[in-house]
């Protein structure tokens, strides 16, 4: 990835002096001076932005949970040894990402390139109920593609030595691993490369590709031209346990950002002084790259409106407290019971929408927890605009 980086540095730089605003590397930065005075237990789900102001705020809010969870974001980048597998391997992917930056995107002969977030186990569990008391599960399992390069980019809460990729590497096609998860999850950010088709003597086009995971719990067969759309989250015990299944395609991202976000969902009725409903929960979580990497922090409240609708607000901002920008949008339940959608947008401080944001949540009666994870996008990309609001 280090040209793409590059690419991005030096794309970055010139916006910079040119004076660009809208879709850059951080969109919505502004110069507040104010440390906020918000307050997130009293929101108003009927007024604007649910109260909330486009100011900066304390470091992690000045709320524990932030510190208390960094542990499940730290920064984890996954070796994987490609040239094992084959010798130049780790060249050739050098060589798809730089022809992805240098083609033009109309080309039908670029390749393709996929980033898939992948989280397992308990993922409404509260970081309270953590301990060391418990029976683990195993969810040691394998993502497989029929063409192309699988590469795992990024290890998310492996604990060493029970959990691992599995080395040496089974083959370009895939990453495999050993993992156990107790009152928690474990997950993996991985790239998948499809390089160009090329037709048969006849015209033909082989079969379409194919992604397949499976783990003990969860077997998904599920074709590469829908996993960059897909933002799943699919329950496989009463137990909370749960596989989130999140794609996105990789473009332009370092001159039209796009990422991750997640953290937890949870159920906590608010009351104005007549003993008005005025919200039924609150969220809190990070706002992540592409590539899983922390980018900030964002917290909020949803409810019920005036009119009837279900909405949530809140806010984002940098990982010291710089505003970013303030989230507004709908929510509501999903096929099975304790899940749902949320799908909204972010302003700047001058109230220019910058993005849209959406994915799902778990909050599962008679379970104290609760949990959230989606993606967000600039304006800038429409593709991936799309895939959040379809």
């Amino acid at each position: 990835m280090k040209n793409l980086r590059i690419l991005g540095l030096l794309t970055l730089l010139g916006l910079i002096i040119l004076g660009a605003a809208g879709c850059s590397e951080t969109p919505g930065v502004t110069e507040t001076a104010d440390i906020a005075v918000d307050d997130y237990d009293q929101m108003d789900m009927s007024k604007a932005n649910g109260g909330l102001t486009a100011t900066d705020e304390a470091e992690n809010f000045d709320d524990a949970y932030y510190e208390d969870t960094a542990y499940l974001y730290a920064d984890a980048d996954a070796e994987d040894p490609m040239d094992e597998v084959e010798p130049a391997l780790a060249d050739e992917v050098a060589n798809y990402e730089d022809e992805l930056v240098n083609s033009d995107p109309d080309d039908p002969t670029r390749p393709r390139i996929t980033v898939v977030r992948l989280l397992w186990g308990q993922l409404d569990g509260l970081v309270d109920d953590i301990d060391d008391d418990f029976n683990a599960l195993d969810w040691s399992g394998m993502l497989r593609v029929d063409r192309g390069i699988a590469v795992a980019r990024r290890v998310i809460l492996f604990e060493r030595p029970w959990d691992s990729l599995v080395r040496p590497r089974i083959d370009r096609h895939t990453v495999a691993w050993f993992s156990h998860t107790g009152p928690h999850y474990d997950g993996l950010v991985i790239q998948i490369i499809e390089p160009p088709v090329e037709p048969e003597p006849d015209g033909t086009l082989p079969e379409p590709n194919m992604l397949h995971l499976v783990t003990p719990q969860i077997t998904l067969d599920i074709p590469m031209d829908e996993v960059a759309g897909l933002d799943e989250t699919y329950p496989v015990d009463e137990l909370g346990n749960a596989l989130s299944f999140e794609g996105f395609r990789l473009t332009d991202v370092d001159l039209c950002p796009k990422g991750f976000l997640s953290g937890i969902w949870v159920a906590d009725p608010q009351y104005d002084e007549d003993g008005t409903l005025i919200a039924n929960g609150y969220f809190k979580g990070r706002w992540m790259t592409i590539w899983g990497r922390v980018k900030g922090l964002l917290r909020g409240r949803y409810g019920v409106d005036d009119m009837g609708e279900n909405v949530f607000f809140g806010k984002y901002v940098s990982r010291n407290g710089q505003f970013r920008g303030l989230l507004s949008g709908t929510y509501g339940p999903g096929p099975s019971e304790g899940h749902g959608f949320f799908e909204g947008q972010w302003i700047n401080a001058a109230e220019t929408v910058e993005g849209v944001l959406g994915g799902q949540y778990m909050q599962i009666p008679d379970r104290p927890g609760g949990f959230f994870a989606g993606r967000w996008a600039t304006l800038c990309d429409q593709d991936a605009v799309d895939d959040i609001q379809k």
